[in-house]
């Protein structure tokens, strides 16, 4: 039986995955229930506003409960930083990524939103945020790693769906468009989650932190709206399921995830955060193949084991690296490759 200092360590190491699990699960059912309640008249931006401002209310009130006593200090710097998170991650990010659709199909979308543990890969490369380790197993392992779920979500996707379901009913240039939307939404997404490490390491608080986001997202985004959304029916809310959409979205999909995505990414680092991100398409396949009866196709299965592999090969590579800091427990080949690295 093991002791209560094993358990707690155990729970230490485990609760980065359980809290990134938790983060993807609640994207996927926020996907499939929002198939489901199909919104009418409101706008897409004006529906982020409002869960903005729910998801802020909801954070701000765990924001008082947990860290009322021991919340540091907010100082202008941190303020402005903090906005600046929004503007990336949730203004910019998140109404590139609706928008889009206007001009492109929501396979596209989903195709270069899961290449988001690519470019997150590249730019904390870039940043100095991740070593590389080419030289090493566990550098190796996680571009295999990351190769192999990135590759498995688009075979989830592409089995299933014909080349010409990529292309919708508009012009060459406007495809173009809203693929640059897209790329630019998950660039920025990317960029947000690179920044989340150093924040948290300047203002240690992730309820707080997640609350002030939310609400300057609600400012940015509502500014968005009013010049976008002018007639009275685009702010109406339906009080139905439209209604148990915005409050989900507000305290699972926004809220919730938004604090396990800035904890693990100080914790943990961008690519951790990042690399969860191929297989909340498999939650999500399987939460529509229960839910809403869609047909199991075989590059359902085949891509969903590619992105499990995937994951595992990355998290163990990613336990490797982590390892190099305690040396001394190490395998002598282990420690060959923490040797290389800290050479390269």
């Amino acid at each position: 039986m093991l002791a209560p200092s094993a358990l707690v360590g155990s729970a230490e190491r485990l609760a980065p995955h359980a809290s990134m699990i938790f983060v993807q699960l609640s994207s996927a059912a926020y996907v499939v229930v929002s198939r489901v309640i199909l919104t009418e008249g409101i706008s897409s931006t004006v529906f982020l506003v409002y869960q903005f401002a729910l998801a802020t209310i909801f954070m701000a009130a765990l924001a008082f409960i947990f860290e009322r006593k021991n919340r540091p200090p907010l100082t202008k710097s941190i303020l402005c930083w903090i906005f600046l998170l929004a503007l990336i991650g949730l203004t910019l990010s998140q109404n590139l990524l609706s928008a889009c659709l206007y001009y492109i199909s929501s396979t596209l979308e989903a195709a270069v939103v899961n290449l988001n543990p690519v470019f997150t890969f590249i730019l904390s490369i870039i940043s100095m945020q991740e070593n590389l380790g080419i030289n090493t197993s566990w550098g190796k392992g996680k571009i295999f790693g990351t190769v192999l779920s990135v590759s498995g979500a688009s075979t989830i996707m592409f089995w299933k769906d014909s080349t010409e379901s990529l292309l919708r009913t508009t012009s060459l240039t406007e495809w173009v468009f809203g693929l640059v939307m897209v790329v630019l939404g998950v660039l920025a997404l990317s960029t947000w989650i690179l920044l989340l490490r150093p924040m948290t390491k300047r203002y240690p608080a992730e309820f707080s932190l997640t609350a002030i986001m939310f609400f300057f997202g609600t400012l940015q985004t509502a500014v968005i709206a009013v010049c976008t959304s002018h007639e009275a029916t685009e702010w109406s809310i339906h009080w139905d399921l439209e209604l148990l959409n915005i409050v989900f979205g507000a305290l699972f999909y926004c809220g919730l995830s938004n604090l396990f995505t800035t904890w693990c990414a100080g914790v943990k680092g961008p690519i951790f955060v990042a690399s969860f991100a191929p297989f909340g398409l498999v939650l999500t396949t399987v939460l529509e193949i229960i839910f809403l009866g869609d047909t199991l196709y075989l590059g359902s299965i085949v891509g969903s084991i590619m992105v499990v592999l995937g994951l595992y090969v990355f998290l163990w590579s990613k336990s490797k690296e982590d390892s190099c800091d305690t040396m001394e427990t190490m395998d002598p080949l282990d420690k060959d490759d923490c040797t290389t690295a800290l050479l390269v």
